[in-house]
């Protein structure tokens, strides 16, 4: 599966526009996204973490045997710096192109719903603290109310995302789309934050653009 659908993915994602400075570059971008994709399935929580077990040497030596285009790993830092400056939203359109494209040849035609491809949206918390480290977060009150000083307050922070996926009946999930919860897109005059609702509705008409035939 990884042989026959990786070049597809990874064509698409050589398109992305690399931000970085040509003269000081040691990984091509493919590199990096691969590298990416790999810290991801394999569910690393941290950068340090993937640094210490996929840079192992039989732990590298394997990968350079299933994924030839990993001409040398890069360290997670270096993912960490091209996401910050690329446009990740091509990330996104890369993934709904070749989902697009699996459903084009009829891939998922036997797997079906009554003849449909069933979307299950629910939403998700991703990472909570108590240090506000962007105004987009979503807050949560611990203690306190809203009578009390806004030092006796104690408030939890944490991204909140609201995920589509496509759902067959053999239970096969296909993530599709990602809509992350924004404190500034709430009822600023009720004093109300970003609900899943509202993050439905968003994401709602972004599913509809690639795919226009969907209800």
């Amino acid at each position: 599966m990884f042989r026959a659908q990786l070049p597809t993915l990874l064509k698409r994602l050589r398109q992305i526009q690399d931000t970085r400075n040509p003269k000081k570059l040691k990984h091509a971008l493919v590199s990096l996204m691969l590298y990416g994709i790999l810290v991801f399935v394999l569910h690393y929580s941290s950068r340090r973490e993937a640094n210490t077990d996929i840079t192992r040497p039989m732990f590298e030596h394997n990968l350079r045997l299933l994924f030839p285009e990993l001409d040398s790993l890069p360290h997670a830092d270096t993912l960490f710096r091209l996401l910050s400056k690329i446009d990740v939203g091509q990330i996104e359109h890369a993934h709904i192109d070749l989902v697009e494209r699996l459903i084009r040849k009829k891939k998922f035609a036997n797997y079906r719903i009554n003849n449909c491809y069933p979307i299950a949206i629910d939403g998700t918390q991703k990472v909570g603290g108590a240090t506000l480290w962007s105004e987009s977060l979503q807050e949560k009150r611990l203690s306190g109310s809203d009578q009390d000083a806004p030092e006796h307050a104690r408030y939890q922070y944490h991204v909140y995302v609201l995920e589509a996926n496509l759902c067959f009946h053999n239970g096969m999930v296909i993530p599709l789309m990602s809509e992350f919860l924004d404190y500034q897109h709430g009822d600023t005059e009720q004093n109300k934050q970003d609900c899943e609702l509202r993050a439905f509705h968003r994401l709602a008409e972004r599913i509809k653009r690639p795919f226009p035939a969907w209800r």
